[in-house]
């Protein structure tokens, strides 16, 4: 793994061509761990998450989505996305738009493009074009045993699709930023996205 000078937790590019060991799996945490410690407020500490995943799972885009009361509210989104895929904090959607993949997320699973579960596949369609988006996977943000968001990653349209491993770190990750969520959802939500 190239050094940065700075530390030696740089993720290794293309992420999802390595194994995810052990020692993968801490670099990424201590990643997460440092990045949040750096940051205050829900914004902030969620586009630091979302840019630690991005970097770790090699995607194309992650997303924070926000779930309260049968709503999602997207929080940030960094990666590589157009100006027709930027999101507004301000707007919500309801969960029944995603009936499977809210299902999967209140269960406490991960769903995946590429497990073949065709009303996951259409249910997010209108968000990620095959002809830009080769695989996408959600996994649930968990804080005091209740599901509170979801962190939602693409890949490149002609990338792999994500492993069994990216799903288990990805999870990692998200269990990592859930433990944040009880304090940080006790402050004001900033109005103003953060810059990607």
């Amino acid at each position: 793994m190239a050094s940065t000078g700075e530390d030696d937790l740089s993720p290794t590019p293309y992420a999802h061509r390595r194994a995810w060991g052990p020692t993968a799996r801490v670099a990424a945490r201590t990643r997460l761990t440092k990045a949040i410690s750096q940051h205050d407020g829900l914004l902030n500490v969620a586009e630091a998450a979302a840019t630690v995943v991005c970097e770790e799972l090699a995607a194309r885009t992650v997303t924070v989505t926000l779930l309260q009361h049968d709503v999602y509210r997207d929080l940030v989104k960094v990666g590589n996305y157009s100006s027709d895929e930027q999101i507004d904090p301000s707007e919500s959607f309801p969960a029944s738009l995603y009936p499977e993949a809210t299902a999967r997320l209140l269960a406490q699973q991960a769903y995946v493009s590429s497990e073949q579960i065709p009303d996951i596949e259409r249910e997010h369609l209108q968000i990620v074009p095959p002809d830009v988006v080769s695989a996408f996977m959600g996994v649930p943000i968990v804080a005091d045993g209740e599901v509170r968001g979801e962190i939602f990653a693409t890949r490149r349209a002609g990338e792999p699709p994500f492993t069994n491993d990216d799903v288990d770190v990805a999870r990692d990750l998200a269990t990592q930023l859930g433990s944040q969520f009880p304090r940080l959802l006790a402050q004001p939500l900033d109005d103003d996205p953060p810059t990607a």
